[in-house]
């Protein structure tokens, strides 16, 4: 089953040998307008049932982390459902739902992998457990692969809000703000915040 038995945020942290914290991860944010076409196409998914994990996936958060992608197409691709299996046996393997690697439009998967989004129906935990145990297993592929990161972010959403983590130096941090979709430039500022924070 590999990161899906990842389901208490508690046991995964004691598992991976992580300390936790929380503060505010983006105690200022500048605001990023979505496009037309991203107003549009969330507007038609609210006239859409949104009832499952799946629905919020496809109409919702994909076309959001599109966008991102878009803007950011020269250096970053954006996977979806790709496998990342690093250690089978700690239960590191398995699909992720979306995450951004930092090279450009190569369709096959290359490290560093930068920033995961988890989708979870409406169970934070469960997707905060799962997230971190991908954002730890993207630590140990970056490194085995000769390209270690400093740090990973991720991202918890159930669709209309999301809560951020970070993992760094053998701690996850969790944001204490939670964002929502009507709040969308946030979002959309958040994820250029993070990813630029990896050009520099």
């Amino acid at each position: 089953m590999g990161y899906s038995n990842f389901k208490s945020l508690k046991l995964t942290l004691e598992k991976l040998n992580l300390e936790e914290t929380d503060e505010i991860l983006f105690p200022q944010i500048d605001l990023v307008a979505p496009s037309e076409w991203l107003l549009q196409t969330l507007l038609f998914a609210k006239r859409l049932p949104l009832t499952n994990e799946k629905s919020k996936s496809e109409r919702v958060i994909s076309p959001i982390l599109a966008e991102v992608a878009l803007y950011f197409e020269k250096q970053f691709t954006m996977f979806s459902g790709e496998d990342l299996t690093v250690d089978s046996s700690k239960d590191l393997s398995g699909e992720c739902d979306f995450f951004f690697a930092q090279h450009p439009r190569k369709s096959v998967m290359q490290a560093p992998v930068v920033t995961f989004v988890e989708a979870k129906d409406e169970d934070f935990e469960y997707g905060q457990a799962q997230c971190t145990a991908q954002m730890y297993a993207s630590m140990l592929y970056n490194e085995q692969k000769g390209k270690p990161v400093p740090y990973i972010y991720g991202c918890a959403v159930t669709g209309d809000v999301w809560k951020f983590l970070k993992l760094e130096k053998g701690k996850i941090t969790l944001d204490t703000e939670n964002y929502y979709l009507i709040e969308l430039p946030k979002i959309l500022g958040i994820f250029h915040q993070i990813l630029n924070s990896f050009l520099r």
